[in-house]
């Protein structure tokens, strides 16, 4: 490694997990329906608990388990828009609540040709960042060490294995399953076992 290279990269991001970092902002605003009309809009239904536009995610995914076989497609965008904001929640943008995301990413999904042309990584990226930085924040700013933080913590993880291979687990994948040119190149840690 270079010197001076030390920090996750777009390229990184590109790299290891093949999400755009090209493309148009990820910017949510708040929406001026209440959050309960823009779920029965956009999900075709309306969780009873939205506390200040936050949903559970387990909710999403007891609510939006399995697609009927006979389903519209209408029906579909809606899992489909379900299936991206958990993903969103509990992944892209997590943070510390416990598995819970906010209502207001559903927007970015609302129109699948938009969504498309969003550089989601670079968006996760920036996130990550983000929320490292409140976490070293709340360390120097309290007696406690914090240390949790949200974002994709994976990403920070899988980097790290990939830039410092001494400090990588062993990865048992077979050349047939996974090789070493995989895309995304994160694939390679699918199925790693720690030393």
């Amino acid at each position: 490694m270079p010197f001076g290279d030390v920090t996750i990269t777009l390229e990184d991001v590109a790299t290891l997990t093949e999400l755009a970092i090209d493309g148009d902002a990820v910017i949510v605003d708040i929406p001026d329906e209440d959050w309960s009309a823009m779920c029965l809009r956009l999900l075709g239904q309306a969780p009873t608990d939205l506390g200040g536009g936050v949903i559970r995610i387990t909710c999403l995914r007891e609510t939006f388990d399995e697609l009927p076989l006979s389903a519209s497609p209408q029906t579909t965008e809606q899992f489909a828009r379900a299936y991206a904001l958990s993903l969103m929640g509990g992944v892209l943008f997590s943070d510390r609540s416990g598995g819970s995301v906010h209502l207001q990413y559903l927007l970015l999904v609302e129109d699948w040709r938009r969504a498309g042309r969003f550089a989601w990584g670079a968006a996760m990226l920036s996130y990550l960042y983000r929320e490292m930085g409140r976490s070293a924040l709340q360390m120097t700013t309290s007696s406690s060490l914090g240390g949790d933080f949200g974002g994709w913590s994976a990403l920070l993880m899988i980097w790290t294995w990939e830039r410092f291979p001494h400090t990588s687990p062993l990865h048992a994948v077979t050349g047939a399953q996974i090789t070493q040119d995989a895309v995304p190149r994160g694939l390679r840690w699918l199925s790693a076992h720690t030393r």
